[in-house]
């Protein structure tokens, strides 16, 4: 198939285009009748989603790379933990800002790896949403807004290589081992922020920030 550029060739002025040359533009692009094929498109890999039977906004579904798009709200508890028999590894996550909450067990068992943001959209973690001892992210960022981290959120117990964690000034209900991940080195904190049961090392360095004005 021909380029754009070279199809504009065929159009300049003073040339009189062929009738294969119409065809050639016209084979060009995808009639809005067409069923596109995914795999000639370079797009990211969106997952065919599956929702909730009572809540619409609620979602399900498979897939190894996963981009949720605008307008998910909910993820599904045990929507996307790994399962044994249909070897569903997902390895990288991104969601949307319009993301309010991610159910216990989410992505339980899971293999994630490389960075895992979580929207400050996103006001509740649920019990255990990323508890998997294969997960092994370098990064984990929190942003602002978070309110709820349920027990065992990010208990990673086979974690090598992340190394730092920040608690936003947002959160006011953390669970217990909410954050077991052995290779923690330092965390921050806001400023008389509990960290006893938390499932983070005694070996890591709490820093106690002020809050922000």
């Amino acid at each position: 198939m021909k380029t754009k550029e070279e199809l504009k060739l065929y159009f300049e002025n003073g040339d009189i285009p062929k009738q294969e040359n119409f065809w050639e533009w016209q084979d060009s692009y995808w009639h809005k009748s067409e069923k596109l094929d995914k795999g000639l498109l370079n797009l990211p890999a969106y997952e065919e989603f599956v929702y909730s039977l009572t809540d619409k906004t609620d979602v399900i579904g498979l897939g190894k790379r996963i981009i949720f798009p605008e307008g998910i709200k909910v993820i599904s508890g045990l929507g996307f933990a790994f399962q044994p028999a249909s070897k569903n590894y997902i390895s990288h996550v991104t969601f949307p800002n319009s993301l309010e909450k991610i159910k216990s067990s989410a992505f339980a068992l899971q293999y994630l790896t490389g960075s895992l943001k979580i929207p400050g959209s996103c006001k509740t973690i649920e019990n255990n949403a990323f508890s998997s001892s294969s997960i092994n992210l370098s990064e984990l960022i929190l942003e602002e807004g978070i309110q709820i981290i349920g027990t065992g959120a990010f208990q990673f117990g086979g974690s090598k290589d992340l190394k730092y964690l920040y608690i936003p000034d947002s959160v006011n209900s953390v669970g217990e081992n909410a954050f077991a991940i052995p290779s923690l080195q330092t965390v921050s904190v806001p400023m008389n922020f509990k960290t006893d049961n938390l499932g983070i090392p005694s070996t890591a360095f709490i820093v106690q920030r002020f809050p922000e004005r």
